[in-house]
């Protein structure tokens, strides 16, 4: 059987807290599973999730729910050398030129990861004569052995990494780029309008998103955004603007986060692109 491999990053930092981050990401992706229409069953262990069926679709959309670092469609196995080396050769079908194997190994067996890489490797060369080349491969067949199942695939869907959404306080966030940047940090926002909160609902994982109205220039909101009882503000204010707002700024009665103070004008213009097309 195909499954979804959700691999996650940051949540490991969180020492004790670490369960109650990985409940909150399980719940997002529920939700997101939910809203948009996407069918499978959630397992869970040490360090995965998993969801089965797999399918590309519901891969390349939980790839990007904040806290996920990658996704990969994968056919499950035994653990048993054999067998993932049958698994790998099916893989592989149609395989023209160079490959390689990157296996990796958790758990106790009765074989090592080099071990699975070799025989795999030795595997697919005899079924399709494909040549091995681990620096430069057209192909890489992974194979990922957890206790009793291993995982191949060839394919790794990159995410945002990040916090879960909901995992710190609810933040005021001032445009679309300051929204989407603290909602990767785990927080839960209020927006400054109905066009922000419908282009975030998606990155939010369908988590309330707050609609807070306010009118004027950006220096005015963010004045008025100082009178009221956040932990934290998140605004669009560029490195080239900063100088624009250092006495307003001087004002804040809270942390003001600017995530876009790195990035040039033509940076800024790309991520817009990418995450809102």
């Amino acid at each position: 059987m195909d499954v979804v491999i959700v691999r996650y990053g940051e949540l490991g930092l969180k020492g004790r807290l670490r369960k109650k981050f990985e409940n909150v990401l399980v719940g997002n992706i529920r939700r997101v599973m939910k809203y948009e229409g996407l069918e499978g069953t959630i397992e869970r262990e040490w360090g995965r999730i998993f969801i089965k069926p797999g399918s590309k679709d519901v891969a390349k959309r939980i790839a990007k729910v904040f806290g996920v670092v990658s996704t990969s469609v994968a056919a499950r196995c035994e653990a048993e050398i054999d067998e993932i080396a049958k698994f790998a050769v099916k893989a592989a079908e149609g395989l023209r030129g160079s490959f390689a194997i990157r296996a990796r190994r958790a758990g106790t067996h009765s074989f090592t990861s080099m071990d699975v890489a070799r025989i795999a490797g030795n595997a697919v060369k005899e079924a399709t004569g494909a040549r091995v080349d681990l620096d430069n491969p057209d192909v890489e067949i992974f194979i990922e052995v957890r206790e009793r199942y291993a995982y191949v695939y060839t394919e790794i869907f990159r995410g945002y990494g990040g916090l879960p959404v909901g995992t710190q306080e609810r933040v005021l966030a001032i445009g679309k780029l300051a929204a989407w940047y603290a909602l990767r940090r785990g927080c839960d926002v209020d927006v400054d309008s109905r066009e922000v909160k419908k282009a975030v609902e998606g990155y939010a994982c369908y988590r309330p998103v707050g609609v807070v109205e306010l009118e004027g220039s950006l220096e005015d909101v963010l004045l008025s955004a100082f009178e009221m009882d956040y932990p934290a503000i998140f605004c669009q204010v560029t490195a080239k603007e900063i100088p624009n707002y250092l006495e307003v700024l001087k004002k804040r009665r809270m942390p003001v986060f600017m995530p876009l103070l790195p990035f040039s004008h033509r940076e800024i213009e790309a991520k817009l692109e990418e995450l809102f097309p």
